[in-house]
């Protein structure tokens, strides 16, 4: 995994989070993550938390206790590939990073889980 600076986790995290409030509705769940020991994990639950999430980092990765997330950060470009997932849909986005701060480099991409017909 692609380790960031601080700066650069907040950034990404926010703008993901962001884009997956858009699919979960406003903060009303609880998410369930596993937090890795990356600078991206405490980011990533400090923007869920802001966006009125409820996190828990200490239950069985299941959807009974919430929405499952994982999350993953990969180099990708000499930047970064951010991707979120849960049980109903992934986001994945690619950004620029420096040592202040991060910026998408790529549009937002989103695949819906649904049903099969």
């Amino acid at each position: 995994p692609a380790e960031l600076s601080s700066a650069a986790a907040s950034a990404i995290a926010t703008d993901m989070v962001g884009s997956l409030t858009a699919q979960l509705g406003p903060g009303t769940n609880t998410v369930v993550i596993k937090e890795d020991g990356s600078s991206f994990g405490p980011a990533l639950e400090q923007a869920l938390k802001t966006s009125g999430y409820a996190v828990v980092t200490d239950q069985p990765f299941n959807t009974k206790a919430g929405v499952a997330l994982s999350y993953v950060i990969d180099d990708f470009d000499g930047g970064g590939l951010a991707r979120l997932s849960t049980p109903a849909v992934d986001l994945g986005r690619a950004y620029q990073v420096t040592a202040s701060g991060a910026t998408p480099s790529s549009p937002l991409s989103v695949m819906a889980h649904g049903t099969p017909a």
